[in-house]
């Protein structure tokens, strides 16, 4: 195993902002691109686990759940131009980041003038629509001064999570694990204001997610994440670059809304049928099941830039074999969690004790992510990307489907069997695109 990858990084060539060491030894500076990105998000997961014990505990049930639904909203929302246009600035500067620097630099600019474009269009009619939206669709009329933070949100999203993608595109992962982790800190320095002037409410608490995306923007600049590493080719808005990158980011963009609108079917579909409080419930269960699917981003994040440069068909098997493996061993370090469930909500979330039956559906379902999702990477790597829309298509239509039967008569309950069963299908449809793409490459 350890042959084959260095076969397959050797191929990929230097890769930058790594220690000679790791270049030296390809399958370690793998492994430890992906240690860097698991410190960050580990970083973030512990104390993203402390801001939503401080912000279940400080709320209600029915407060968090409006709280949940309105993250809900913002998670689908910046997915319009968010993490699909990211990977494909990934994609497409991350070849030139240390050859032609100039080049990366133009991408990275177009990149950002594309998500402020796209996501200020998308606040501003979230803004006017929020007062519909709160009465006809959520059926709540105190959704309405949250979806306006959302608003807010689009913005601060756009700023941070395009400084993740520069580091990453630029492999630096030790300052991705830095700005990872910071996303959280400034969430619990705004929550412990907030709890200092006795102003613990549902606006106020969703306002530290929405302010802490600023302060990493803010901390990202201080560090030289968005320093200028050449000046850019071409003209300050260059339709040459937009047009490239539109054009690769059309399915990815596509691919990652449909998989954002997919995963937050089950809220949505919930904040329409049942009562805040048992969203609340189903809200903290989720939480914590998303501690398992940043171990599954950690593995994406750190592969990907890898995966875009193997240039030998043959080496593609091994790549998988070693992502498989990786993934594995993650899988068997969170398997303590599904027995620790009942003690966990039982000390931390003493009013959501109901969550921890949710949380041992929803782990199952989980676990099966983090072994099969990385693999799609492939796709990525030979521009497959319109394959990962249809599996996403696919996907949240099978969810939307099951959801509309299952939750109105089965609430919550319902809505963790949904979601894992959505998972099993995902992982099904990536393993046959998969397959089929690994033929491909053996008749190539």
């Amino acid at each position: 195993m350890v042959d084959q990858a260095q076969t397959l990084t050797a191929d990929a060539g230097d890769l930058p902002g790594e220690d000679q060491a790791a270049k030296d030894q390809p399958h370690a500076g793998g492994l430890l691109k992906v240690a860097k990105v698991v410190i960050g998000n580990g970083s973030y997961v512990g104390l993203g686990f402390i801001a939503n014990l401080v912000s279940a505990n400080g709320l209600s049930p029915a407060e968090f759940g409006l709280v949940a639904v309105a993250l809900a909203t913002l998670n689908v929302l910046q997915e319009i131009a968010g993490n699909g246009l990211d990977l494909s600035m990934v994609r497409l500067a991350a070849p030139h980041a240390e050859e032609r620097p100039e080049r990366a630099a133009a991408f990275y600019r177009a990149a950002l003038q594309l998500k402020f474009l796209v996501n200020g269009i998308v606040a501003l009619l979230l803004y006017l629509a929020a007062p519909y939206l709160a009465e006809h669709v959520f059926k709540n009329v105190e959704i309405a001064p949250l979806l306006n933070w959302v608003c807010v949100g689009l913005l601060g999203a756009c700023l941070y999570n395009y400084t993740l993608a520069r580091v990453q595109a630029e492999e630096r992962f030790t300052l991705y694990a830095i700005l990872r982790a910071s996303n959280n800190i400034g969430k619990l320095a705004i929550l412990g204001a907030i709890a200092l002037f006795d102003f613990f409410r549902p606006d106020a608490v969703l306002s530290a997610w929405i302010l802490a995306f600023f302060l990493g923007y803010v901390l990202s600049v201080a560090t030289g994440g968005t320093r200028q590493i050449a000046e850019p080719e071409g003209d300050r808005f260059d339709p040459v670059y937009w047009k490239q990158i539109i054009g690769f980011s059309k399915w990815v963009v596509a691919s990652s809304f449909l998989f954002s609108l997919y995963s937050r079917v089950d809220m949505l579909v919930l904040a329409r049928y049942v009562d805040t409080a048992e969203i609340g419930q189903y809200a903290a269960a989720w939480n914590i099941t998303y501690i398992i699917d940043l171990m599954t981003y950690s593995v994406i994040i750190a592969l990907l830039p890898q995966a875009v440069k193997i240039q030998h068909h043959g080496h593609f098997p091994q790549y998988l074999a070693r992502t498989f493996g990786i993934c594995l061993l993650l899988a068997l370090a969170l398997s303590p969690l599904f027995f620790l469930s009942s003690w966990l909500f039982a000390v931390f979330f003493p009013e959501y004790t109901e969550s921890a039956d949710l949380f041992r559906i929803l782990f199952f379902g989980a676990l099966v992510t983090l072994m099969i999702d990385p693999l799609y990477l492939i796709l990525y790597a030979r521009n497959r990307v319109n394959r990962l829309a249809l599996i996403n298509l696919c996907l949240l239509l099978f969810a939307l489907a099951i959801s509309l039967a299952v939750i109105p008569r089965y609430g919550a309950m319902g809505a963790a069997w949904v979601t894992v069963a959505g998972r099993i299908f995902a992982s099904l449809l990536i393993c046959f695109f998969v397959r089929l793409e690994l033929q491909a490459i053996s008749n190539d």
